[in-house]
């Protein structure tokens, strides 16, 4: 067999034709490529959404505002009912967007439903609201200025049921094409929850006013549950060395009589001998004589201390004291006190 040699010339013309014609191949697999990319298909909304635009807040998986009140024998007071929000649209507004908005008492029955909550629509005249209509300019895509509303603090004590649903929708939207109201983020729920109550929430040492009563003789108690150690007459005598517990920790009715009418309570304060016994909550009554009760309301305590205070807002006079246990440390053995006393 006779074996061919190339020269130079041809050896360099065929290298030549090898990288044309690779170059060939990558342009066209590189049209294709690009030719795919231009017919793939997206599918998104065409239209320019707008809605309100509050961040992270939410109610019951819903956006909103929570606050609260507490009426007192002193005055109402709690959270200052503050809100204010922005409308916000899903591109740039083509042109300066008018949003209009309303209270919809027709959707808190919906709402009650899905929640199991009770709600009921706020009195008329009781919201103050800023403005009628939010403006998103031409380029923008939030608002310029932002709905806002308030409960004055004047006005809080005529919120007398235990809940109040407000809810502000997006009623329509103008002077843009192709843009709508938002199907699923065009309503913002204001819940203002109410309750009755004589009690601070979680006070310390600090907080507590009057002088320590000095002398508990002839004091007892009564306990609805059968001590596991102790004996209850240990939570009045001097110190914290000895104590009554049951265990397992578990809702008890606990009443002190304290032999004797007193006036001017400001404060009570027990010691449960280790933090790891701490109580959370008690519902507090008071009586003259054993038999009517007067509800204080429920006490949220401290857990930074033993002791432990329950605070009135207005002194009460009293010859009996019953505390509910409602909730202890989790994880706590055991429900132990080893002092009980009030201030005065």
């Amino acid at each position: 067999m006779c074996a061919i040699k190339l020269d130079k010339k041809m050896k360099s013309s065929k290298i030549l034709r090898n990288k044309y014609t690779a170059l060939f191949v990558l342009a066209a697999s590189m049209f294709v490529s690009c030719s795919k990319e231009k017919t793939f298909d997206f599918n998104g909304d065409s239209v320019n959404r707008v809605y309100f635009n509050i961040g992270s807040y939410t109610v019951k998986n819903y956006n909103g505002y929570a606050f609260s009140i507490k009426h007192t024998p002193i005055g109402s007071v709690g959270d200052d009912i503050k809100a204010a929000f922005p409308a916000g649209i899903t591109q740039e507004a083509p042109e300066n967007v008018k949003v209009s908005y309303a209270i919809d008492n027709s959707l808190i029955q919906a709402y009650n439903a899905e929640k199991g909550t009770s709600y009921v629509a706020i009195p008329a005249g009781i919201l103050d609201v800023s403005t009628a209509e939010l403006t998103i300019p031409k380029g923008r895509m939030n608002s310029t200025d932002s709905l806002k509303i308030a409960v004055p603090k004047e006005k809080m004590s005529q919120l007398t049921a235990a809940g109040y649903l407000v809810p502000l929708k997006i009623t329509s939207v103008n002077g843009a094409k192709n843009t709508e109201v938002s199907t699923n983020a065009n309503t913002v729920y204001v819940v203002i929850s109410t309750k009755q109550t004589n009690l601070y929430d979680a006070p310390v040492a600090a907080d507590v006013t009057g002088a320590l009563n000095a002398v508990r003789t002839g004091w007892t108690a009564t306990l609805d549950a059968t001590l596991t150690s102790g004996s209850l007459p240990n939570m009045f005598d001097a110190g914290t060395n000895t104590s009554w517990y049951i265990t397992p920790a578990k809702s008890v009715n606990l009443v002190v009589n304290m032999n004797g009418s007193i006036t001017g309570i400001t404060a009570v304060r027990f010691h449960t001998s280790s933090t790891n016994y701490y109580l959370t909550t008690a519902n507090v009554s008071t009586s003259a004589d054993g038999v009517t009760w007067v509800s204080q309301g429920t006490a949220l305590f401290s857990i930074i201390n033993a002791y432990q205070y329950i605070k009135f807002y207005a002194p009460v006079t009293a010859r009996y004291i019953k505390l509910e246990v409602t909730g202890w440390r989790a994880g706590s053995a055991r429900i132990q006190f080893t002092d009980f006393n009030i201030y005065r």
